[in-house]
């Protein structure tokens, strides 16, 4: 098995950038007349018209939190996560400059996570029971 190299990871991260740009273009619309208040509210409901068994959604560690184990394998969905700041100086400068940047935000769903059901937690758990043991040396 070969390991990512950091440029390929950055070349991942960027082409997963890109196809977020495109649905957050493609989705601008419905912010922008009021249907949805944010492009990331808009971004998940098309992933469940997509996958309308979903019924939420939530970051990795909101699962652990939770209890619940996301399964080998899944892929996340894509939203923008909170603005940073950041800086940077441009060709030419002296001076960096502030701008923001969203960073990606990688979402489970409910349907790629494996949830301990509440009856398993709340049942008490089968006591082992030991093999009988031969009375009177009666081999059993």
């Amino acid at each position: 098995m070969s390991k990512t190299t950091k440029t390929d990871k950055k070349a991942q991260y960027i082409e997963k950038r890109k196809t977020l740009i495109a649905l957050s273009k493609a989705v601008r619309p419905l912010v922008e007349c009021g249907e949805f208040d944010t492009v990331n509210e808009a971004i998940k409901e098309q992933y469940i018209e997509q996958y309308p068994e979903i019924e939420e959604f939530k970051t990795f560690n909101q699962w652990k939190q939770e209890g619940a184990t996301v399964r080998k394998g899944e892929k996340a969905f894509l939203v923008w996560g909170q603005p940073r700041r950041a800086e940077q100086v441009p060709d030419g400068a002296d001076e960096p400059e502030e701008y923001k940047y969203w960073p990606l935000c990688y979402l489970f769903a409910d349907t790629q996570v494996y949830i301990p059901s509440e009856e398993k937690k709340q049942q008490p758990q089968p006591q082992q029971h030991e093999e009988p043991q031969p009375v009177n040396g009666d081999e059993i």
